[in-house]
């Protein structure tokens, strides 16, 4: 079997494109449905597992149409050398600056345009199987609580009261770990990773009780203020 010359490969791709001339308008619309109800399934699991501070309907919206969209373009350059190289090339001028403030928004992102895409080559079974499994993993991940989940406490207090304000601080939690302390006219501020024993919600209480604390705040990795 002889090599294909580049002569070939474009006649080849030209054939493509007449190709791509003929899918009917039923073709379009049942690809563009089952992504539809994909993307769905991708809108309620980032609405139920979502777990940061505040939840961007916008971002979710987007997600849908990223799915959509990738759909209609693959089924327009899929098999084509010459669309692909001509959709790169539009694709490499577009600069997105919005940034991604939870990792997990990354793979709904992935997962919204890796439907798209197998949508758009015709395969749903694929993607309806994929996006219910994923679904209930998603959603079983979400529910898994994590007891000794770390929490940052910012404390600024009377130097003179540390050790009180360290034995407090040792009762109410199973571990803690200072990671940043400044002194300033007998004024500490302190900044710690710490792990509540379980069940144990009294740290901030236990705190405030103590007349030498005058600031006290207890937040999770993701921003949320656990208790005042």
């Amino acid at each position: 079997m002889g090599k294909l010359s580049l002569k070939d490969i474009l006649d080849a791709n030209i054939m493509n494109l007449q190709a791509v001339a003929g899918i009917t308008i039923v073709d379009v619309v049942i690809s563009l449905m089952i992504t539809l109800l994909c993307a769905s399934i991708i809108y309620w699991t980032y609405r139920l597992t979502y777990q940061g501070v505040l939840y961007q309907a916008s971002f979710n919206i987007s997600i849908v149409m990223v799915s959509l969209i990738t759909t209609m373009v693959i089924m327009v350059i899929s098999n084509n050398l010459i669309l692909s190289l001509g959709m790169v090339g539009a694709l490499s001028i577009v600069r997105f600056r919005t940034a991604v403030k939870d990792p997990l928004d990354i793979v709904f992102l992935f997962w919204a345009i890796s439907v798209g895409i197998v949508n758009g080559v015709g395969n749903f079974k694929i993607s309806l199987t994929g996006s219910i499994f994923f679904f209930v993993i998603m959603y079983l991940m979400s529910k898994v609580k994590i007891t000794s989940a770390p929490y940052l406490l910012v404390l600024k207090y009377d130097l003179m009261s540390e050790d009180s304000v360290l034995d407090t601080i040792k009762t109410h939690t199973r571990r803690f770990r200072v990671k940043t302390k400044s002194v300033k006219e007998n004024v500490a501020e302190m900044t710690a990773e710490v792990r509540l024993r379980q069940g144990d919600q009294n740290l901030l209480a236990a705190l405030n009780d103590n007349k030498m604390v005058k600031e006290s705040v207890l937040l999770t990795y993701s921003n949320e203020i656990a208790g005042i």
